[in-house]
């Protein structure tokens, strides 16, 4: 069977819903912005395979694409459990985790998830010393009441956003949830890096656009405040 045949698998898929091959097809319906049907067809895959990792990541995207970043996040996990090297799942969760607003415990573990899995990962680096730093100087303000917490963030806020370090992300990874990510952690200039790959995959011009302009607002408010 040629699985790159549209037809051929759908023919395949009607009359073996039990196939492993499901998120096969579950992959071209979401490529093709069809969540409705991709989503039919891992309901009825993991119906026969509930605990496929593949069909449960396939899925997880369908909802993220879809606006549901909570079920997302909880076929991710699912995903991660039974293939925990799957790199695209691990930093897609911190993605998810970061919009919903989790702790920053929650995504010190996640982040260090994918720090292990690739101990390149320049995102992770960046959030993992960002968080110990912090939580190392409020340790700091504790045994020594003089410190001044205003003048100990600033310094730290200063040093996240001003950092120039490469993400060295794949054009394939650039997506505008990451672009919020490394906003909300005060990592602008990684944010324009991903904005810049962006616009070579051809992504919303206009979007990216108000994004460029905003990160852009956010480097001087920065810069202002830790004068």
């Amino acid at each position: 069977m040629d699985l790159k045949n549209q037809i051929e698998i759908e023919l395949y898929f009607a009359d073996h819903f039990d196939t492993i091959l499901f998120p096969v097809l579950a992959d071209i319906y979401l490529n093709q912005e069809d969540f409705r049907r991709a989503r039919k067809v891992c309901n009825i895959g993991l119906g026969y395979h509930k605990n496929d990792a593949s069909g449960r990541f396939v899925l997880a995207q369908v909802e993220k694409a879809d606006g549901n970043l909570k079920g997302a996040e909880k076929e991710i996990k699912h995903a991660l459990k039974y293939s925990p090297d799957n790199i695209q799942a691990a930093i897609m969760l911190c993605e998810i985790q970061t919009v919903l607003g989790r702790s920053p415990s929650r995504l010190l573990t996640s982040w260090k998830k994918v720090l292990d899995l690739d101990p390149s990962n320049q995102t992770a680096k960046e959030f993992i010393e960002k968080v110990e730093s912090e939580s190392k100087n409020k340790s700091q303000q504790k045994n020594s009441p003089t410190k001044n917490p205003k003048k100990l963030a600033r310094k730290t806020t200063k040093k996240s956003s001003q950092s120039g370090e490469s993400l060295n992300v794949s054009v394939r990874l650039a997506t505008f949830t990451l672009v919020n990510v490394l906003k909300n952690q005060a990592l602008f200039y990684q944010a324009l890096e991903v904005l810049d790959l962006l616009e070579q995959k051809g992504e919303d011009p206009d979007m990216i656009r108000l994004e460029r302009d905003a990160v852009k607002a956010l480097i001087k408010t920065s810069e202002k405040e830790n004068k």
